[in-house]
């Protein structure tokens, strides 16, 4: 519980910020809201200190990489735009917090031109951001986060059918993280509308897998007939997949999600026309998240690339309340949910908050630290 308290307190922050966004007239008084809200945001993630557990690769690789990790680039190894930005930081000052506090710079920029395009209650939105995934997007993945929040700034041009500036920010993004391949494919049909059973087929098949532990992948095997060994292999990493209850209160998160989808589907598009892109980010979201499920680590990599439908969905879920009272309930479910959300999500060591500002432990201490949780266990 104690570790959550700094999360927790930065989520209810941006949530009474956003009520008084919704709440304020004076366009000054809205705008100060924003500029405060940002800076949190920023202060909070650029001076952070080694939280999380990606640190202890990325530490070591930003002071050895060098010129030779681009020129001699393979598959497997790390990105050139990734292993560029390091070379860059480090020319103007060699030191990690340093090229900390420029990806979060990058990040929150990259965030904010997303966001101020769809919204104009930008504290709400950091909420709902922090709330899903995006927490974890800012602190833990370095690289795959730069090449998420180039994604979503390119969707204004499949939104245009622009190709050439479409693929050229997915290569950028590419540049940061392979996982960036799998956007390249959605240009072609990522803008096509989605018949609102068509959503809830597909989110009863993902359900049914989940709930009654169907191994897609031993099945795939078998039907293919993959060698024992392969089949062996797969279930290597799914053992004890079976006995895990599917039951809990992020299943029931995105249950909720995908009813109010439904129930909403035409309302949302009405909303707005890019929510016919939101809606199939998420049924990939729930895709990915399902059939990978016996897949702990790579359910939720692969999910979290598609995961910024939740952000805009759960914003635009809010006026498809028409009566004010309705509205103010849900609103009022989604701030508790939030914050409760931060309890259970981090309440372990690793996310001891630190921020260099105000003292943090060096790498050496964390190291110790997390070696002695994680690791020696």
């Amino acid at each position: 519980m104690i570790y959550s308290i700094p999360y927790v307190i930065l989520v209810c922050f941006f949530g009474v910020c956003a009520f008084f966004y919704e709440h304020l007239e004076e366009e000054t008084h809205q705008r100060n809201i924003v500029i405060l809200c940002v800076c949190v945001f920023f202060v909070f993630f650029g001076f952070r200190g080694y939280i999380l557990s990606d640190w202890t690769s990325y530490y070591p690789l930003f002071y050895k990489c060098s010129l030779d990790d681009i020129t001699n680039f393979k598959i497997g190894s790390v990105e050139p735009g990734y292993i560029l930005l390091n070379l860059i930081c480090k020319a103007v000052f060699e030191d990690f917090q340093f090229f900390v506090f420029i990806c979060a710079l990058i990040n929150t920029a990259l965030l904010l031109l997303f966001l101020r395009k769809r919204t104009s209650n930008i504290p709400l939105m950091l909420m709902l951001f922090i709330s899903f995934e995006g927490l974890i997007i800012m602190t833990n993945l370095m690289r795959n986060s730069i090449a998420i929040l180039l994604f979503i700034n390119s969707i204004k041009f499949l939104e245009n059918r622009n190709p050439l500036a479409y693929f050229a920010m997915c290569l950028l993004a590419l540049s940061f993280h392979t996982s960036a391949l799998v956007y390249f494919p959605l240009y072609f049909f990522f803008h096509l509308k989605c018949n609102k059973w068509v959503f809830l087929a597909v989110f009863i098949v993902c359900n049914i897998i989940f709930l009654f532990r169907i191994s897609v992948f031993l099945s795939v095997a078998s039907l293919i007939g993959a060698d024992e060994l392969f089949a062996k292999r797969i279930e290597l990493y799914t053992e004890g997949y079976s006995k895990v209850t599917p039951l809990s209160i992020g299943y029931l998160e995105r249950l909720l999600t995908g009813g109010l989808i439904f129930a909403y589907f035409n309302k949302l598009k009405e909303i707005r026309k890019e929510n016919v892109i939101f809606i199939n980010a998420i049924m990939m979201y729930f895709i990915l998240y399902f059939f990978f499920s016996e897949f702990d680590v790579i359910s939720k990599r692969f999910a979290t690339l598609f995961v910024f439908g939740y952000w805009i969905i759960w914003h635009d879920i809010i006026r498809c309340f028409s009566i004010a009272n309705n509205r103010l309930l849900f609103q009022s479910f989604i701030f508790i949910y939030c914050a409760l959300k931060m309890i259970g999500t981090c309440n372990h060591p690793d996310y001891n908050y630190d921020n260099v500002l105000f003292g943090a432990k060096s790498y050496e201490e964390r190291l110790y630290l997390y070696n002695k949780n994680y690791v020696d266990n």
